[in-house]
Formats: C-alpha cells, structure tokens, sequence
C-alpha cells in the first residue's frame, strides 16, 4: 500500500523527454538506414589484385557489419524508450488520479480531523482517514468517541476515495517499475547488437603489448591510467518494496514514531548530516543525496583515516606507473574499495556519520606532474553509499534493528537512494620518501568547519 511520497518520484517525471530521445535514436536509425545501400554495394564496386586485398575486403565487411549493427541497436533502443515514456505517462495520470481522490477526501474528513491529535492533523490524508476508519486502541477511541456519528456518516465516500487514491498510487508505481526494468533489458540488448572488433594486424598487436606494461587491476594494483571515471559498484540491497504488502496498525504506529524521533533529532541539530539523509528516505523519491564530506573528514576520525589510506595508496600507485611507463604527467583512477577493506575495522566514530553513511566505498582520480624527484598530485577522494536499512542488521549506536526503518521501504513509504561526496587534496612529495608529503586542501575548504561541526562561514 503507498502512500503519495512514495510516488513522488513519479511526479517529477517528463515522459516528453523520454520520447524525444527515443524518437532522436529513431531518426538516427533512419539516417544509418540510408547509408545501408552505399556501404553493402561497396564490394562489388572494384576488381584489383594487391597483398592487401584480402585485408581490404575484411574491412569492408567489417563496416557493413557495424552500420548494420548501428541501425538495429539504435531501432531497438528507441522503441524501448518510447515504450517507457507511454509507461511514464500511464503512471503518472495514475498519480494524478489518486491525488485527486486524495484531496476529495482531505476536504471530506476536515471537519473531523479538526477534532483530533496534532499527529493525526499533520498527517496527510490517507493517514488520516486510515487512522478514522478503525479503532485500534483506548486512546483512539476516546479521541474518536464524540465523531463516531460523523464518521458513519462519510464512511461509504471516504472509504472509497481512499481505496481508489491507494489503488492509484499502488498501480503507477507498478507500471513504472515493471516499465523500467523491461527498457533497462532491452536498452542492454540493444547495446549487445554492437559488433565488437579487433584489427589484428602487427601495429594493434604491438600497441595492446605495450598497454598491458601496466598492470591489470585486478593483479592487485588499484589504479589504471586514463582521466576521471566512476567505477561499477555493487550495492547491497536491504528491504525491497512490496506491491502485496499490507500495513498494519502497529506500521501506521511506528511510522508515527520515527517522524517524532526524526522531528526531535532536527530540532536538536546534533545528527544534522543524519537526520538529513533519514528524513530524504521517508520523502521516497530515491534520488540521489550529496554529502559534504570535506566536513564528514574534519569531524569524524574514522571517515579521516580512510580518506588518508586512499590517498597514500594513490601515492604508491602513482609511483609504479611512473616507474612502468617513464610518464611524467599523466591521470590515473582508482578501484573502489569499502573503507574497512582498505582500512580492516574503519567504521565511522560519530553517531552522525555511522547513521548518514555507514560502511561506504571510496576511490580516488588523480592528476599527476612529475618534475625531477619531486611529485605533485591533485586528487578527489570519493565517496559512494547506497543508504537503506539491512536484513538482520542494527543501528551501532542504539543497538535498534534495522527491519523498523526498513519495513518502510517494503510499504513504498520509504526509498533507499544513492548518497556521494568528494574531498579534494594537492599532494606534493619526493619519490620514494612518501613520509615526506604535504597534503593542502583546496583554498575555498580551508579552516570551513570545526570538529564540533558548526562552520566558520
């Protein structure tokens, strides 16, 4: 059963622009299609005899292989996204729907709700009249006991709003996701129909030869060559949304809590950071959070220490590849890697920082220059979290199992998302004397924050 943040995300949605992409990779099918009779007939447009005919009839083929691979990728993608974007639209008339009915019913029950708890008052109104629909205890009663009349009265029209809002929003989420994971399917499909090729001549045989001086990552080196690019990283999930999941009056109760507990922790700005990322999971839009990890780094000695490792291991890094390759000014990106790996037992220390971002992955990108013995490297240390709640986890401070906040998720109340913060450091040392490194951090975050969190701004 969702409730209307758990369809937010929906709202904010522009299936228009979904398909004009789609339609974009569409025309460009076109134009490849028009290329089709020009690129096939080239075999048959030449006799000759040469050392490099059979070379060039190999590339030919080749390059109707590709356009030919071109053209059916890009159909493929298209439709997939103008089916998605047909979907997005469905979806989001349903939100529409169910918000009408949603606000049929907010004036319906207003007269009522007056009468009741601030709790029930600055619920939406779904909850409220969840919360009127049925008794669930003494103290329910006797708020409700002067309005039983009243809610007799409305109960057929207010029942069925509701239900009509709850099956709305339950249907547009279901069509978005199962839209979505069907385009994600067909969107790799397409990008299989891509040819691969290798040239196999002397030349490419000597180039990958010479590439592979640098060691693969995964023969335990942790940085490659090459400029700034994320790396895949596989999340854990914690508790997936349910479509067939039914609140209870004990869900409806700890729902209520936690906004009390969220509303204590804001007004008490001890856990800013935390109570932050708490309160963008009940919102259930998913989208992504970014975290001030410059500040999480002065604050947090154990955040510290694992931005200090990815550093000195990029020192290393950039080391090897100068001595494997002689470059002296190159960029170079690192594997991700969870801090208690890269640092065994690095957990964050405060409160604040294991409640915002937990056990998290790091990597770094780097630019170096190397002038004689002297080596001067500018690096972002990144940050990456998915943040839910765990099966069979527990919250480190409060000992509060994890299955409270993520019954949410189950219900569509709530939304795990993605949550990402940088720092940046010049790193200036002598080859071969890592020790003697001096770490500065951009002019614009020097002295910005104390240890107790407030900021000098």
């Amino acid at each position: 059963m969702a409730y209307r943040e758990a369809v937010g995300y929906i709202e904010q949605m522009n299936p228009a622009f979904v398909a004009a992409v789609g339609l974009e990779y569409l025309r460009t099918k076109e134009v490849i299609k028009s290329l089709l009779p020009t690129v096939t007939a080239l075999p048959g447009k030449m006799e000759w005899q040469s050392e490099a005919k059979e070379l060039y009839e190999q590339r030919l083929s080749e390059a109707t292989e590709l356009v030919e691979g071109l053209y059916f990728a890009f159909e493929k993608a298209g439709l997939a996204l103008l089916d998605y974007a047909e979907a997005q639209k469905r979806a989001v008339a349903r939100v529409r729907e169910g918000a009408t009915a949603e606000d049929s019913l907010r004036a319906l029950i207003a007269h009522i709700v007056s009468t009741q708890s601030v709790i029930v008052r600055l619920s939406d109104a779904l909850r409220q009249w969840n919360d009127l629909r049925s008794t669930t205890g003494i103290t329910d009663y006797l708020a409700e006991i002067g309005q039983r009349d009243a809610i007799e009265q409305i109960r057929p029209r207010a029942e069925a709003l509701w239900q009509f809002a709850i099956h709305a929003y339950d249907h547009a989420i279901r069509l978005e996701t199962e839209a979505r994971h069907d385009t994600v399917n067909r969107l790799i499909a397409a990008y299989l129909l891509l040819p691969e090729f290798r040239a196999g001549n002397a030349l490419t045989d000597q180039l990958v030869a010479t590439a592979m001086a640098v060691p693969r990552s995964d023969d335990g080196q942790r940085y490659r060559l090459g400029p700034a690019a994320a790396p895949v990283i596989d999340f854990d999930h914690g508790f997936p949304f349910n479509p067939d999941a039914e609140p209870t009056p004990a869900d409806h109760a700890s729902w209520i809590k936690w906004s009390a507990v969220l509303q204590l922790a804001e007004a008490s700005r001890r856990l800013d950071d935390a109570s932050a990322a708490y309160a963008h999971y009940r919102d259930g839009t998913g989208t992504p959070l970014s975290i001030d990890y410059e500040k999480a780094y002065v604050q947090d000695s154990g955040i510290r220490v694992v931005a200090d490792a990815e550093i000195a291991s990029a020192q290393r890094e950039a080391e090897r590849i100068f001595r494997e390759t002689g470059d002296r000014a190159f960029q170079m990106t690192g594997n991700a890697s969870l801090g208690s790996d890269l640092v065994p037992g690095a957990y964050p220390a405060t409160e604040n920082w294991q409640k915002t971002i937990g056990r998290y992955f790091v990597y770094g990108t780097s630019e170096v220059v190397i002038d004689g013995d002297q080596v001067t490297m500018r690096i972002v240390v990144h940050a990456e979290d998915l943040y839910n709640f765990n099966v069979g986890g527990f919250d480190v401070a409060t000992g509060i199992p994890d299955e409270e906040n993520g019954r949410f998720a189950e219900l569509g109340w709530a939304k795990e998302f993605r949550t990402s913060g940088e720092l940046e450091r010049t790193v200036i040392w002598t080859i071969g004397d890592p020790a003697s490194a001096t770490s500065t951090p951009p002019f614009d975050a020097v002295g910005r924050y104390h240890e107790d969190g407030h900021t000098n701004d």
